[in-house]
């Protein structure tokens, strides 16, 4: 199925853009689906439909498209039956950067220049957005040390959280982790805290509000909460699943 939906790209008008913004590859598909075809379609190619997480997103992605200005595109985003806004991934969203437009309209969404629509899912067909992740969630059980060395050894590296889109996409990513924390690229070296891939510490996310200086020694390594959402010192040698970031290409 994959080698075929790879030439069914290649004849619909592949556009593929690696956007470091987004940590992954979006990829536009020309051909016109339902909202819940597409979703097959992505998962069966790349990750999924596209998860958008603020509006500098938004505006990237709408510079990638091609056609119309006007014209609809589905992203991943979908009403559940309890009337729950989620991702196509299954991570809820709570939307309050942006104002959903056509209300009652359906319970999936596509977006043109204008904003975002409720669409019927079923019925409306588009061309869409797929998003293939340069994030990958490890499961088996490793020190910090080993996951370091697991990541680097497939050409990667642990995911550096420098950004609210780094933490949506690891979120995102981390959804089968065994346990609610995974070890990510941050370490505490000399005197400070740095990402091992040499992002700026600028945005911060710690459990105590304030980077926490002089960690014992055994808590020289950082991990992140699944269900806080913030970053926190941990001991480096307990064992934990983990995010790699990796650099994949078509």
């Amino acid at each position: 199925m994959k080698n075929s939906a790879l030439g069914f790209l290649i004849l619909t008008g592949l556009v593929n853009v690696a956007l470091c913004e987004l940590y992954g590859n979006v990829i536009f598909v020309s051909e016109t689906m339902t909202w819940s075809d597409a979703r097959e379609y992505c998962r069966d190619y790349s990750t999924d439909l596209l998860t958008i997480s603020n509006m500098e997103e938004n505006e990237i992605v709408l510079r990638l498209r091609s056609g119309p200005p006007n014209n609809l595109v589905w992203i991943g985003l979908y009403q559940d039956d309890n009337d729950i806004w989620k991702w196509a991934g299954g991570m809820n969203t709570s939307l309050d950067w942006i104002r959903l437009l056509n209300p009652g309209g359906g319970r999936c969404v596509a977006l043109n220049v204008d904003g975002w629509y409720e669409k019927n899912c079923e019925k409306d067909k588009f061309a869409f957005y797929c998003f293939r992740s340069h994030l990958v969630l490890v499961k088996e059980k490793m020190t910090w040390e080993e996951a370091m060395d697991h990541c680097r050894h497939k050409n990667g590296d642990l995911v550096s959280l420098s950004s609210d889109t780094a933490v949506l996409k690891t979120l995102h990513a981390s959804e089968d982790a065994q346990d609610d924390h995974v070890w990510t690229g941050l370490r505490y070296l000399g005197d400070k805290w740095l990402w091992v891939r040499g992002e700026e510490m600028d945005f911060q996310v710690w459990k105590q509000e304030k980077m926490p200086h002089c960690p014992a020694v055994t808590h020289h390594c950082g991990a992140f909460s699944l269900k806080g959402r913030y970053w926190e010192s941990w001991d480096c040698t307990d064992k934990l699943n983990f995010v790699c970031h990796y650099t994949f290409r078509i």
